[in-house]
């Protein structure tokens, strides 16, 4: 096989794959920071003693956890305008699938962290008289930190790869810009070569910052 690559169209449309990495930053960004934030009060309504608490966040994970996510993308897609009467734009739609896709995960991360803790720190902790909160905040939550870095940076990359499944309702990411490339020279190899490439570098810098993290924070735990 004889295949000569030519990488000129990549140079003459790349105003399109800026555009497209600008797309998946900003949805990825905002996702994974809403994902967090769902999981980390999933987590805490999850670990509490009460039930009326505990049972609907562990309903809130078996539900978002088990249902594919790109059904979850298309659901909301077409439910929008039916349930709000408004057009539904690609943005909202992947911005609230990833965030309580990636928020079920998340809870499940955190919960981890929380329960890996050992017993005796609760223990300890019950016995200086500290409450439940303060007990979390001053001695679990530091100690479960340490131990989710890892997990927590997986699934970070997992979020991001999952930006991609957004060019199927059109949303202008790294991907839908890669096919735009590709559809003006005919050049899919080099196209989406590019994009692979990308995804790559990018995906690479955040598992770099995983890394520094858990590093730093194996240091101020010594």
């Amino acid at each position: 096989m004889n295949y000569t690559w030519d990488f000129t169209s990549i140079l003459t449309y790349r105003h399109l794959l800026y555009q497209g990495i600008g797309g998946t930053l900003l949805l990825s960004g905002v996702s994974v920071a809403t994902a967090m934030a769902i999981g980390l009060i999933m987590c805490l309504l999850r670990t509490a003693p009460s039930k009326a608490a505990s049972l609907p966040a562990a309903a809130f994970v078996v539900f978002f956890r088990n249902i594919p996510f790109i059904v979850q993308l298309f659901w909301l897609f077409y439910a929008i305008p039916v349930l709000t009467g408004l057009q539904a734009k690609p943005f909202i739609a992947a911005y609230l699938a990833l965030s309580l896709y990636g928020g079920a995960y998340f809870t499940e991360i955190f919960r981890a962290g929380l329960q890996g803790v050992e017993k005796g720190q609760w223990e300890a902790a019950k016995a200086i008289g500290l409450g439940y909160s303060s007990t979390l905040k001053q001695v679990i939550v530091p100690q479960a930190i340490r131990r989710v870095v890892p997990p927590l940076t997986t699934q970070v990359i997992e979020l991001i790869k999952l930006t991609t499944v957004a060019s199927s309702i059109a949303y202008a990411e790294l991907l839908y810009a890669g096919k735009l490339v590709a559809d003006q020279d005919f050049r899919p190899l080099e196209a989406y070569t590019t994009v692979a490439i990308l995804l790559i570098l990018l995906l690479s810098i955040v598992s770099m910052i995983g890394a520094w993290c858990e590093s730093r924070l194996k240091i101020e735990a010594r």
